[in-house]
């Protein structure tokens, strides 16, 4: 007797109850999505980030039926601080306050409001990129990446002196031993550069760059090593992004109709260094593309407003314009509202609420 056969909709609707973390896997079409998000508890949409005499920082939902809840960062110490990195599929992010001598490094959850405030030791140097992933849930456990340089590392070309971007300090943090680690310096060919960016995280534990020969730059949190591959050959690279958990690049060119076209190729495998057409998307006016958790929706932005696209219904809604130069940048967020537990006979601290560490210090 044969085993029953369960058609697309059974399968969807199983599918439906499993963690965003993990459904992704499987479908990424905006209205599976949402259905997912309410029958999971679970929060996605983004954290927009402008520099307007000093950071500030807003959570945006993808869908605009759906609820805030409260997510934001304005519950950790110091007031407004800034973001460096996030894991966008289980909500955590690292945050940087630089009012102080020496620059404090926080680790958060924003839907349970918790943090953790991590060891920085460095002190006259000039933080360049973080990268931070989520390595394990039970007990939890994350790495980050931080590439650094002293502030007197300059180079002179015909009598000028500039950033050298092609020689960084390599550290990264582990939170169950609770130090950082010193890894080799990353070294770029003398022909290319590394541009100052915050990293595409995809295909799990990977960190890209994007270089100004137009290869990527990739290190892998798990092996904590460099590799280094091209970019699509196609019309004119103009960044990297996270499409469908995986790696993807985005290239323009003029069709036919000379209509400004951005072109979407992902990488196949992580594993393997091709890369695979996509689709086209139709210019609109904007400059840099973010894509969101669904395949189906962009944010455009350009230097004072940022956009939300259907490429479906080719629908434009404007998320947020500033009248002068806001310099925005945008972290994609999904995450659930369970808190935290680390395994207590590991080493460094859980993360903590607000209110227990305002109680701690009291008892002090």
């Amino acid at each position: 007797m044969s085993s029953p056969v369960m058609n697309q909709d059974m399968i969807q609707e199983v599918l439906s109850y499993i963690p965003p973390s993990k459904v992704g896997k499987f479908s990424y079409e905006s209205w599976f999505l949402n259905l997912n998000l309410r029958r999971t508890n679970c929060i996605s949409g983004y954290f927009l980030q402008r520099y307007e005499e000093g950071y500030k920082t807003n959570f945006f939902h993808e869908s605009s039926d759906l609820q805030n809840n409260g997510v934001s960062i304005d519950f950790l110490p110091h007031g407004k601080v800034k973001i460096e990195a996030c894991d966008a599929s289980h909500g955590i992010l690292l945050c940087v306050d630089n009012t102080g001598l020496i620059p404090e490094y926080i680790v958060c959850k924003p839907t349970t409001k918790q943090y953790q405030i991590i060891p920085n030791t460095k002190v006259g140097i000039w933080d360049v990129s973080f990268g931070l992933a989520v390595i394990g849930l039970n007990p939890f456990r994350y790495k980050i990446l931080r590439l650094s340089q002293s502030s007197r590392r300059m180079c002179m070309s015909r009598g000028v002196y500039y950033a050298n971007h092609r020689t960084f300090t390599c550290e990264v943090f582990d939170s169950d031993s609770f130090t950082w680690k010193r890894l080799e310096n990353l070294r770029i060919p003398r022909t290319d550069g590394l541009i100052l960016s915050h990293p595409v995280q995809a295909s799990g534990l990977f960190l890209h760059w994007r270089s100004r020969n137009n290869n990527v730059i990739r290190f892998c949190l798990k092996t904590e090593t460099w590799s280094f591959f091209h970019t699509p050959n196609f019309g004119v690279f103009s960044g990297l992004v996270r499409y469908e958990g995986k790696l993807g690049a985005i290239c323009q060119w003029t069709n036919k109709d000379q209509e400004n076209v951005h072109g979407l190729w992902v990488l196949t495998s992580s594993f393997e260094k091709s890369w695979e057409k996509v689709k086209d998307i139709k210019s609109i006016g904007e400059d840099f593309i973010t894509w969101t958790l669904g395949n189906d929706v962009v944010l455009f932005c350009n230097w004072d407003r940022f956009c939300l696209y259907n490429i479906n219904t080719e629908k434009l809604k404007l998320v947020h314009t500033n009248k002068g130069f806001a310099s925005y940048v945008c972290f994609p967020f999904c995450s659930d509202y369970e808190k935290v537990d680390r395994d207590e006979r590991r080493n460094g601290p859980t993360l903590l609420t607000k209110r227990k560490r305002n109680r701690s210090t009291n008892a002090n």
